[in-house]
């Protein structure tokens, strides 16, 4: 008696009640190409709501009371997709990515503004504390931007989370628009001490 073959069926597309299924990573893969976001997008709300991270001398209060937070759209992405986990059809197991979609591109939006807003506020601030500092503190300041920005990427190498990836990128994206706004009003400073004694 020939020995049965010993192939995988990983992966392989099967047949239920005479219909062939396509594998799992086929299907979501096709449904984010149809809704136009991936499922971890969706998912990664909750990491996408952190805030920018503030200079450690800011406080909260410092930042403008006109900036919306996002808590409503965030509660109402929150909602839905609770919503379309308790309701979950095994027919149709990505049917969230669709309905919730229209609440996930309001939070997005409202996050990028958010966080644009932040930062506006932050550049402002630390202009107007690394003025009052002497030469070796302002340079040490700048390097502390720099050295923060140096461990957010190698983290964000070194991390298998694409979702994590991400947000350590965006901070190391923030701390390198923190820098140059800081040079550049070094530079801006100089040239005005500069003028002012000409005569």
């Amino acid at each position: 008696m020939a020995d049965a073959p010993t192939t995988s069926t990983k992966g392989a597309t099967v047949r239920v009640w005479g219909r062939q299924q396509e594998p799992e990573k086929s299907r979501l893969t096709s449904a984010e190409k149809r809704y136009g976001l991936t499922w971890d997008e969706l998912h990664a709300y909750k990491d996408r709501m952190l805030f920018p991270q503030l200079p450690t001398c800011m406080g909260v209060e410092e930042l403008s009371k006109d900036i919306s937070l996002c808590d409503s759209v965030f509660r109402g992405l929150d909602r839905c997709l609770t919503q379309g986990t308790i309701h979950e059809d095994d027919r149709f197991p990505y049917a969230r990515m669709q309905i919730c979609k229209p609440h996930w591109i309001k939070f997005n939006r409202c996050v990028n503004r958010r966080d644009e807003l932040i930062m506006r506020n932050i550049k402002s601030w630390e202009k107007a504390y690394v003025a009052n500092l002497d030469p070796a503190s302002r340079s040490e300041y700048v390097d502390d931007i720099d050295s923060k920005m140096r461990y957010f990427l190698y983290a964000a190498a070194n991390t298998g989370d694409a979702q994590h990836r991400a947000r350590l990128e965006m901070n190391a994206q923030h701390c390198a628009i923190r820098q140059a706004s800081l040079m550049k009003s070094n530079y801006d400073g100089a040239d005005d001490q500069v003028a002012g004694t000409k005569v």
